[in-house]
This record gives structure tokens, sequence and C-alpha cells, in this order.
């Protein structure tokens, strides 16, 4: 009996290991907590994993593959740098291929700043070789920039707080008239990460005299000005090739208006409702995102209402919802004992069709 020829055709399996190289940079203002978790994480799983510290690290070509020479990078994130007194000491070099490596861009800073062009450069280049870059370059862009993000909020119809640019130095009170001049409002640096860079303006003369001192350190800085939304918390979800692995509430410091977790505030396991969630894994879609944290505050009929959404962050730090998830008594979104997301993060992109949602 003559069989047919596609029986003897073997699909490739979805579910496969491959190798994670994390770009990375050691800054001793903003450490970095989360590449070095990554990589334990994935060397317990069986994956290749290297920590580039992306300063003064270098790449080489070797045939259809490259190889990526770094500093060593400590299980704490610091890296060994190079001193007057003492020569580079580079890691074995790790070789990457864009068919069984993943490329992961974390903490390398805003796309723009000129001083911080150059990893833009890399990850661009490396995506146009066929590199799977989490996150992609359109991703980095528009989440680096609280301006930009609000752009694209405004023209996918999302709901967000009433937010304008303030053009010039002398733009304070164009800006304030825009917001209806309603007291207090929240400034924002358009670059700025981890609380830092947001500003409680309780006044027209505070607002002008805030706006003329940070133009006076930077002409180039772009700022924003935006309403104020009155609430107790607001809400990190962690959505990962569309899918939400996680949420967390942040309840709002006392003393202060601001609700990060690296600014202080004590995290809790938040139970989203249908439209929470619908409305998350959409925003994680119009930035590009594939790990991203999408952040709002929620509306006061939180099954009815949009949530006010603040901001995508492309390089979300993981630390705060790993350690939620590890003492929390209220249902997980993660079946199992093993409650991590980062775990779960790794276990999610073995099936290769989480590497371009596109396709």
């Amino acid at each position: 009996m003559t069989q047919s020829f596609s029986n003897f055709i073997v699909e490739e399996p979805k579910e496969q290991k491959y190798k994670l190289l994390i770009l990375s940079h050691d800054d001793p203002l903003d450490p970095n907590e989360t590449g070095p978790m990554i990589r334990k994480i994935a060397k317990r799983m069986g994956i290749e994993c290297f920590l580039a510290e992306f300063s003064g690290s270098y790449m080489e070509s070797d045939g259809d593959s490259k190889l990526v020479y770094s500093f060593p990078v400590e299980d704490t994130g610091r890296a060994e740098l190079p001193t007057m007194k003492s020569d580079a000491k580079y890691d074995k070099p790790f070789k990457i291929n864009p068919k069984d490596t993943l490329v992961m861009a974390r903490g390398l800073g805003s796309t723009t700043k000129l001083g911080n062009r150059s990893w833009w450069v890399t990850i661009n280049n490396l995506e146009h070789e066929g590199y799977t870059v989490i996150n992609s370059t359109k991703c980095h862009d528009i989440c680096g920039d609280k301006w930009f993000n609000q752009v694209v909020f405004q023209r996918e119809d999302f709901n967000t707080p009433n937010t304008v640019l303030v053009r010039h130095a002398e733009g304070a009170v164009d800006a304030a008239e825009k917001l209806g001049n309603k007291f207090p409002m929240i400034l924002k640096t358009s670059t700025g990460s981890r609380g830092v860079g947001v500003m409680w303006i309780e006044s027209l003369k505070s607002l002008h005299s805030i706006v003329q001192l940070l133009y006076r350190e930077d002409e180039y800085v772009d700022i924003i000005l935006q309403e104020y939304i009155k609430t107790d918390y607001d809400v990190r979800v962690i959505v990962v090739a569309g899918q939400i692995l996680g949420a967390m509430k942040r309840p709002v410091i006392g003393g202060d208006f601001r609700s990060n977790v690296s600014q202080g505030s004590e995290p809790e396991i938040h139970e989203l409702t249908e439209l929470e969630k619908e409305e998350s894994i959409r925003a994680a879609k119009a930035v590009d995102g594939m790990i991203v944290g999408v952040d709002f505050i929620p509306a006061k009929n939180r099954d009815k209402d949009k949530p006010y959404l603040i901001e995508v962050n492309s390089t979300p730090g993981l630390m705060g919802i790993e350690a939620v998830l590890s003492k929390s008594a209220a249902k997980p979104l993660i079946k199992g004992k093993d409650r991590s997301i980062t775990k779960e993060i790794l276990k999610l992109y073995m099936n290769r069709d989480n590497w371009n949602l596109d396709k």
C-alpha cells in the first residue's frame, strides 16, 4: 500500500530550548536586579544564558552566527569593569544565531538621549539580521518617551488622564490652561523612570518655577503636564506574548502621591476585571510589546469603565511581582507551587510561535 508523502513529513516541535542573550547595563543609581535573576532561573531550566554588560561589550561575526564578548557580570548585577590599574577581562565569548537565540535588552537607558543611542543601534541591527529582540526598537522608542506613550494611547482610543506637552520654557501657563487650571497637577519629564522626574504641582506659580528650573538644567528636556486622578493605588500588569502573567496593586505611599515599588510602595496581588485584562493586552499590542509592564489607575466602576492608562514600561522590573507572588495567599494567575513569573516567561518562549507574534 502506497503511503501519502505527507505522512513522512515530521513537523518541527514548537516547544524547544533556546539560547538567551541579555544585554544590560550596570548603573549604581539604577541597579539591574532583574537581569541576574533571569540568568539564574534560565540556567536552572537548562537554558544557555549570557548576561552581557553593554558598556565595553562587542560582537564579532562567526559565519552565520556572532560571538558576544562582555566583562563578567556578578549575581548582584555589578560588572567587573577595567580600571587604570587593571586590564579589561572578558568572559568566554557566547555564540548566538538568529535561529536559536532570543535577545533581551534591559536597563540600557532612554532611546531619546543621544549618549544612549548606541545600544538602540545595536539591537536595531540585530533585528535587521533576523534576531528576535525583546523588546523591539519600536517598543523601546514608544515606551522610553512618556509623551510618545500618550500620543499612541490617544491614537488607539485608550482612556488616559488629560495630558499636554509643555513646548517651551514659557509654555507652562498655556499648558495649565489646557487642563482647565485645575490644581493639583502631575508634571513629568518625558524620560524619567522608577518614579524619578514625576512631580506634584499645587499652583501656577510652582509650575512656572519648576518648568524654568528644568529648562535651565536641560534646554532640550521634554515636559508633560497631566491631570491628577485621585486614587489609593495603581496597578502594574505583566503582559508577555499577548498573555497576562500577573498583576499587582501598588498602594500610594503615605505622604506621597507616587505608588512605584522602587519608591517604597508595598505591593499586593490584584485580581483584574475582564475589561482591565482586555485593555492591558491591547496596550501591550499598541506599543509592540513582547514583555511589558502596563500601568493603570482603576476606574471607580471597574467592571464597566475603562481604567486610566498611565504608561507602558518596556523593561519592567520583576523583583516586586516575584516577591508578591511568593507570599500571596490570593488566587494566582500562575498555577502550581512554583509561582515564579520569570520561569513562566522563559517557558512561554520555548514555543517559537511566541518569538514573533506578527507571523
